[in-house]
């Protein structure tokens, strides 16, 4: 359930089956989600009034409306709609090692806190993302040091790679990323020294990892598509490995694609040479990747495996 979710029931409750919006903006997000978040955000509320765009409380664009998303004294104000989201959990990425980056992988941070706060409108709202350790010119909440943050929370996890167990879609009331961008290769292990140094800090967790049919390779890296990995799955309600999927670049589903496509590779001699080849039909095997034909094709070559129709056979052309 998304904020949206619990605006439209509470519009709903209340005997209110539209919204209409005096900005354009609202067709950036889903209408609702958009008003969920102006009101959470406390810049807007619904009252009585009339804005050029109108829909009904399934989405579709409507004629009428006699409430409207405004700046006033609202029928359903952030007051309101926070009290019934009190449950949604807070994404935190902890930042304290950002001194450790390279101009371009701060830069690269950034952008993707960024990403990450725009994942997050899409579920909750601002003050849901906690960024630790960093200042940056967003609606985020800023503490210093997450520690102080983590206080009074009760259910904690942190994402680690490194981690011995796996995440399968345990709810928390803080899910933190650490805020590592590692284009070098010298950062490996920091998510896990970040634990260490909560725990030396007193604060009680529990480390999980990310993995898809086994391995992490494959999981996105990016500190939004963990974000939007974690909040389809606690709050969509999807498998993980469904999560990763509809997140998944096709570049990083290439990457585990090169580990999985030599499993069915076959020896074959014909004319006094040997070939490797794979059959058409076994792309159909990973549907669990976001990989196209192009892309099996493109693997294929580059690790010197020639594609062959499902039926060929060896007796056919020697």
């Amino acid at each position: 359930m998304r904020l949206k979710d619990l605006l439209v029931e509470e519009l709903r409750k209340r005997g209110i089956n539209c919204i209409s919006f005096k900005t354009a903006k609202a067709f950036k997000y889903d209408p609702f989600q958009f008003a969920a978040l102006m009101i959470a955000n406390g810049k807007m509320n619904v009252c009585e009034g009339e804005g050029k765009y109108k829909f009904d409380l399934e989405g579709n664009e409507v004629d009428e409306c006699k409430f409207v998303l405004d700046k006033c004294e609202g029928i359903i104000d952030r007051e309101l709609l926070l009290k019934k989201a009190e449950d949604f959990p807070y994404i935190a990425i902890d930042c304290r090692y950002h001194y450790l980056h390279s101009e371009k992988e701060f830069k690269s941070l950034v952008i993707q806190i960024k990403e990450t706060l725009n994942v997050v409108r899409e579920y909750m709202w601002d003050e849901r993302l906690v960024i630790a350790g960093l200042k940056t010119d967003t609606n985020a909440t800023h503490v210093d040091k997450l520690e102080d943050f983590l206080r009074d929370k009760k259910k904690i996890i942190l994402l680690d790679p490194n981690a011995e167990d796996v995440f399968k879609g345990e709810k928390a009331e803080v899910y933190i990323i650490g805020g590592i961008v590692d284009k070098s290769g010298n950062k490996k292990g920091l998510t896990s020294k970040l634990g260490e140094e909560l725990r030396r800090a007193g604060i009680k967790f529990e480390s999980k990892k990310i993995l898809l049919r086994g391995n992490v390779i494959g999981v996105p890296d990016r500190l939004n598509h963990i974000a939007e990995i974690v909040l389809k799955v606690v709050l969509d309600g999807k498998s993980v490995e469904e999560a990763i999927r509809e997140v998944q670049p096709r570049k990083v589903a290439k990457w585990r694609l090169r580990i999985e496509l030599p499993k069915f590779v076959e020896k074959i001699e014909m004319g006094g040479k040997k070939f490797r080849i794979v059959r058409k039909g076994v792309i159909n095997k990973f549907d669990w990747l976001n990989v196209t034909e192009e892309d099996f094709y493109e693997v294929a070559s580059e690790q010197g495996v020639i594609v062959v129709n499902d039926h060929f056979r060896v007796s056919d052309n020697s």
